[in-house]
């Protein structure tokens, strides 16, 4: 009796501890709120590529990272040292782990990606899984979904993403189409 009762784990997840689905966390700072527990902020990187691209994001606040000022892609250490300055004065409290949206919900996080990157003139825009770094805190999702949710909006809405050949032969490639020009 008494073994199961502290063989139990609460349902509740620690935020210092958590992952979200479809990254790999290299990185985590608390802020400081005197006798308060702080959020905590994450340095991250995509579970499939754990090589090129970082971001960061507070699980108290709104806070996303994934470029630096030039608006180039950050580095790990950039995004540990964005991460620190954010955990030193953010005030916001532990939310705790931002909860998994539907199907639906995550499908409208891709497309909301999609549609940021949609580009005025006349050439499309490709469509990298690390332009969804940022939105993976909120997304918790793997690079399988958000390619079956690309398919489904080239299914569905083909003025706006398109899919091709991957130039190398073996997979996909997507582009944003340009906004239609006006009339």
């Amino acid at each position: 009796m008494l073994s199961s009762l502290f063989a139990r784990r609460s349902d509740v997840q620690d935020p210092a501890l958590w992952t979200p689905p479809g990254t790999t966390v290299v990185q985590r700072y608390r802020n400081t709120l005197g006798p308060l527990e702080g959020a905590i902020v994450l340095v991250y990187t995509s579970a499939s590529d754990r090589s090129s691209s970082y971001a960061a994001a507070c699980l108290g606040c709104t806070y996303r990272a994934d470029r630096n000022d030039r608006r180039v892609r950050l580095t790990e250490e950039e995004a540990a040292d964005l991460a620190n300055a954010h955990a030193a004065h953010c005030r916001a409290i532990n939310r705790g782990v931002p909860a998994i949206p539907d199907d639906t919900g995550a499908a409208q996080i891709v497309r909301s990606r999609l549609w940021s990157k949609r580009p005025h003139g006349t050439s499309p825009h490709p469509v990298r899984l690390t332009d969804f770094l940022e939105d993976r805190v909120d997304l918790q999702r793997d690079d399988d979904f958000i390619k079956q949710a690309m398919f489904e909006i080239v299914r569905t809405e083909g003025h706006f993403l398109k899919a091709a050949p991957a130039y190398s032969g073996t997979g996909t490639r997507f582009l944003v189409q340009p906004h239609p020009p006006l009339k």
